[in-house]
């Protein structure tokens, strides 16, 4: 097998591959280890090292002829660096340690650090330049003036660039942290809900078993008396009195103890076993919408929010490049932010009547326009997209018939998932430079307000519209929106609600 097919199977993460390489180099990689550290241990410890970063960089090496020769230069690196920190170490005894000296025990999760992978995928998020000097200069031990070099630029270009990819990384190390913990306290919070959330207890029937002989006759009398006024509606209010007073001399005759507990008309109307068995003996055969007493406690929605965009412009005094002037060009910015595109779908839970809790996800489009007219014309399109977390609490305010109004509040915290920024230059009318770049917005936190009104059109199904008020933290990251030029924004959600 040759090198350049060697290299393509390694590149794709072949398992054979990577262990032919193993197999195949680990001798040669050894004995250049050897030639700076002695300690076989220490040895086999920055083999295994250097192979690691040998496999996750393989993809970076240009020419596959020079193979071995970039290998043993990884190995160096990395013995060189092992002896510069061991010489920048310096070694006390113990007995000179006073005791406010000496270190505090610390304890680590192994929990909040990401895997071994997921920082390797982190790092290739980083955009590609930097990406590129990050793994010579971090993972390959290359120093500024070599890595320079090898990409053909300034030494302190390089060193800024890394600086920048460490920043970078570091926020998206945080973000990974941000959104395994609220999967994680989601996904507690679901199964609270699940596990914990009390039953409906049904209300215990009154059979035919569970009343006293005597009683049973006077209830089948009632009902057989039901149905002949039902079924005969010419006599369904011919004398009811006579026969109720009747039937309850016949109840006291025969128990005279209970006569106190003997039922009247009107407690006869309100109680919920007359009125299921009576209903089921009518003609209609339908139980009246009043007796079912199920409350729903969850509900779906799925909402949509978006408008007409907004408009802003800008003049700027830029000073201009030419020096024997000596006077500044005015340039013009515009601005048009259009309003965010949202679709969202949540979760609710009534907690009792009144209050109740609310999560879900929601996907945030946003869009600016941007022109800056001066000695050309400069045409920009930026796109951002978000996937959001909203955790709300809701309360009911209002019920009448199907109309229903609630407030609510809470907070939302938008991740970034693709953000782009295309640009076009024009001069003279004809395009001179088109370029698409990639945008790292940070995390964005905001809080929410909003009164919404529900009109049910089934006792499952509901519309409703939400008008909220939202407020945007400043996240620093300098790109600007309609969120960092109006923080303060209103929005009006409408959608559709599905309870059970």
């Amino acid at each position: 097998m040759s090198n350049e097919e060697l290299i393509e199977l390694c590149k794709q993460r072949d398992e054979q591959a990577l262990s032919l390489l193993y197999t195949t180099y680990v001798h040669k990689m050894r004995k250049i280890c050897c030639q700076y550290v002695a300690d076989k241990e220490i040895v086999n410890d920055l083999l295994h090292d250097g192979f690691i970063i040998i496999f996750t960089s393989i993809s970076d090496l240009r020419s596959p002829d020079k193979l071995e020769s970039w290998m043993g230069k990884i190995m160096k690196n990395i013995s060189l660096k092992y002896l510069e920190q061991c010489r920048s170490v310096v070694t006390k005894p113990l007995d000179d340690i006073k005791e406010d000296e000496e270190p505090l025990a610390l304890s680590y999760d192994a929990n909040e650090i990401p895997t071994y992978n997921t920082i390797l995928e982190i790092i290739e998020r980083l955009p590609k330049g930097y990406r590129h000097i990050f793994k010579l200069a971090v993972l390959e031990g290359l120093s500024h003036k070599e890595i320079a070099r090898l990409l053909k630029i300034a030494p302190h270009s390089s060193s800024s660039q890394l600086s920048r990819a460490k920043d970078m990384l570091r926020k998206l190390l945080i973000q990974y942290r941000i959104v395994a913990g609220l999967l994680a306290l989601s996904s507690i919070i679901s199964l609270y809900i699940f596990l914990y959330t009390p039953k409906k207890q049904s209300k215990p029937k009154l059979t035919s078993t569970d009343k006293p002989q005597k009683e049973q006759q006077v209830e089948t009398i009632l009902l057989s008396d039901s149905n002949i006024y039902a079924s005969n509606p010419r006599h369904a209010h011919a004398e009811p009195q006579e026969t109720i007073e009747t039937k309850q001399e016949m109840v006291s005759q025969d128990n005279p103890t209970e006569k106190k507990d003997s039922t009247s008309l009107p407690e006869r109307k309100t109680t919920d076993n007359q009125y299921a068995i009576s209903d089921k003996n009518t003609p209609y055969g339908m139980m009246p919408s009043y007796v079912s007493n199920s409350k729903k406690n969850w509900t779906l929605s799925l909402s949509y929010s978006g408008g007409e965009k907004h408009t802003d412009a800008h003049k700027r005094f830029i000073p201009s490049d030419d020096i024997i002037s000596g006077e500044p060009k005015e340039e013009l910015k515009k601005s048009h932010h259009r309003m965010p595109v949202t679709f969202s779908l949540t979760l609710h839970k009534n907690i009792n009547e009144r209050w109740g809790g609310e999560i879900g996800l929601q996907y945030t489009h946003l869009r600016s326009d941007f022109t800056i007219i001066g000695d050309n014309r400069m045409e920009g399109i930026q796109k951002i997209n978000y996937i959001g977390i909203p955790l709300k609490g809701t309360l009911n305010i209002w019920k009448q018939k199907s109309f229903s109004i609630y407030t609510s509040a809470g907070i939302t915290l938008d991740i970034p998932v693709e953000s782009t920024f295309e640009k076009s230059v024009w001069e003279n009318g004809q395009l001179i430079l088109r370029q698409k770049n990639n945008l790292y917005p940070s995390l964005q936190w905001s809080t929410s307000f909003g009164i919404g009104i529900q009109y049910q059109l089934a006792p499952n199904i509901g519309i409703y519209a939400e008008p909220n008020l939202h407020y945007y933290f400043n996240n620093g990251d300098n790109i600007e929106t309609i969120r960092t030029e109006k923080p303060l924004n209103v929005t009006l959600p409408i959608g559709i609600r599905f309870s059970w």
